[in-house]
């Protein structure tokens, strides 16, 4: 769990954890130097559920998607020695998760498994119930909600649009042991992750709803109303050229990580998809068409098509 500046929603989060029918559990909080109380909470978590729930706090602020993956690899670390299978899940501070989340997402990752063994990177991520500030009812999928599309999840779709929400994600040791170390150009850890499971190994979508996914005016990502994306997708030109920079960045760093590893298909194909920016205005339109770098439904590839 990754945590900062998260008082008014903290107790709610670990106390649906908590609640969970699975009991086989374990909460590593990693705290991004809160300036509120989020601290003595925590603390005060840890000293009631002795042996449960964990606190670091970071020497300095890293932001959310590196204090997320720095974490991951330091509890993996923890956990080397470990004789059992040990899996990993991202949880935001701000949202409620079902009693049966961990139940359900660990039985279809043992289901993956089975399929395609433990040895290679495995992900799990599932539906969520959008709610409000208050967990005022929304919606009942984020994906449908937000016209996002789950039926493809290769590595081309991939590049170009993350189609995992992070707190719904669970992970075998396999994939956080391919996470690697440099992380300044991943954009967010879900997306990260999601890569790393559709280039070597499994990544699957559960189609159920596992938590309330709380949306406020603190969210760093959340579920806006659609019609407010496709404004902002279609009329914001600067916006646009920042996330399409920040998304082949990310790309790039994905090649130089695991260009040894990814097969000569797929090498080939993440750095061509890293370059286009350097690229024509006609071949950068022939390359997203021929490795089908799409993203979800026909507005939001009419906007790549004529922004990219």
């Amino acid at each position: 769990m990754s945590t900062y500046n998260g008082e008014k929603y903290i107790r709610e989060q670990l106390d649906s954890i908590i609640r969970s029918s699975f009991k086989n559990w374990h909460i590593s909080v990693s705290d991004d130097c809160s300036s509120d109380s989020t601290c003595d909470i925590l603390r005060e978590y840890v000293q009631k559920y002795q042996g449960k729930i964990s606190l670091h706090i970071n020497d300095s602020n890293m932001g959310s998607t590196v204090n997320f993956l720095t974490s991951l690899k330091r509890v993996a670390d923890e956990d080397k020695n470990r004789e059992e299978q040990t899996y990993y899940m991202f949880s935001d501070q701000d949202d409620v998760w079902l009693k049966d989340k961990l139940y359900v997402t660990l039985k279809a990752m043992k289901r993956l498994e089975r399929k395609i063994g433990t040895v290679k990177p495995s992900l799990i991520f599932t539906d969520a119930v959008l709610a409000g500030q208050d967990l005022s009812y929304i919606d009942n999928s984020f994906y449908k909600a937000g016209h996002r599309s789950v039926r493809n999840l290769s590595v081309s779709r991939l590049l170009i649009e993350n189609r995992c929400i992070g707190c719904t994600v669970m992970m075998n040791r396999a994939l956080v042991d391919m996470v690697g170390n440099d992380f300044e150009n991943v954009r967010y850890h879900d997306w990260w992750v999601a890569l790393i499971a559709s280039a070597f190994g499994g990544i699957r979508f559960l189609r159920v709803p596992t938590l309330l996914y709380r949306q406020h005016t603190g969210n760093q990502v959340g579920q806006g109303d659609f019609s407010s994306y496709v404004k902002s997708r279609m009329f914001d030109k600067q916006d646009i050229d920042n996330r399409l920079a920040d998304t082949f960045a990310q790309a790039e760093a994905f090649y130089e990580c695991y260009k040894g590893r990814l097969g000569y298909k797929n090498a080939m194909m993440v750095n061509e998809f890293s370059k286009l920016p350097s690229r024509s205005f006609f071949m950068k339109r022939y390359l997203v068409l021929r490795y089908r770098f799409f993203k979800s439904g026909l507005i939001r590839n009419i906007a790549l098509l004529l922004f990219i």
